[in-house]
């Protein structure tokens, strides 16, 4: 489990005890208003026992004013417990986990690569050192199919990640085919380069839903 689900269950556990004692003192309240009416109702005539009357009526409201106080306070670091656990749950279904983080970044760099060897292809001298480049960021790529968006994320999320995933290992197995005579091919070239776009399409929306920084990527490469 990671930090925020213990974290998650720490704070809803917390925010549970609190309501819990606040229900107890809730009741403990309304039984000590109760004394207090019934007390007030037995108000004696006679000074002397007036004076222990009033004493009592006294501690009575005493004790009820730090009952009140508690009730407010389990009240308020309940509702404070329960709005960090259900943070923390927003925060882990629209923010990207290490796993999933790390295979966006990796992944942002290998298409990169890719584009930066099919932009190379018709200009190079040694189209056989550009081929196994490709082939080996492609056979890296196509390995995405194993990959699958954390299940703590939104529905959305996960949706967009998978999308994601798959569109690169689909690029990867194609990109993985290539030879030295189909990249010298330009009508398949274009195909490849249009796979690439889609793909890149694709990842610049996942960017954008995880609040991601392209230009932070482009800055690390």
């Amino acid at each position: 489990m990671e930090i925020l689900d213990w974290l998650f269950i720490g704070l809803l556990s917390l925010a549970i005890l609190c309501f819990v004692f606040m229900l107890i003192f809730s009741v403990v309240t309304m039984q000590t208003s109760k004394k207090i009416r019934r007390l007030k109702v037995k108000k004696p005539k006679r000074k002397p026992k007036l004076k222990k009357w009033k004493r009592a009526c006294r501690a009575l409201m005493k004790k009820r004013k730090q009952q009140i106080r508690w009730v407010i306070t389990f009240l308020l670091i309940g509702i404070i417990g329960l709005s960090g656990a259900f943070y923390s749950r927003y925060y882990q279904a629209t923010n990207l986990g290490k796993k999933d983080s790390d295979a966006l970044v990796q992944g942002y760099f290998l298409i990169s690569g890719i584009e930066e060897q099919l932009n190379q292809v018709q200009g190079t001298d040694n189209p056989k050192k550009v081929q196994g480049t490709l082939y080996d960021l492609s056979a890296r790529l196509a390995s995405y199919g194993a990959h699958s968006a954390n299940g703590r994320l939104s529905e959305e999320g996960q949706k967009q990640l998978n999308r994601l995933y798959s569109n690169m290992k689909e690029l990867g197995v194609n990109m993985g085919s290539q030879t030295v005579e189909s990249l010298s091919d330009q009508e398949t070239l274009d195909g490849y380069k249009a796979d690439l776009k889609k793909t890149q399409d694709n990842q610049k929306k996942v960017l954008k839903y995880f609040r991601i920084n392209e230009a932070s990527l482009k800055g690390n490469k």
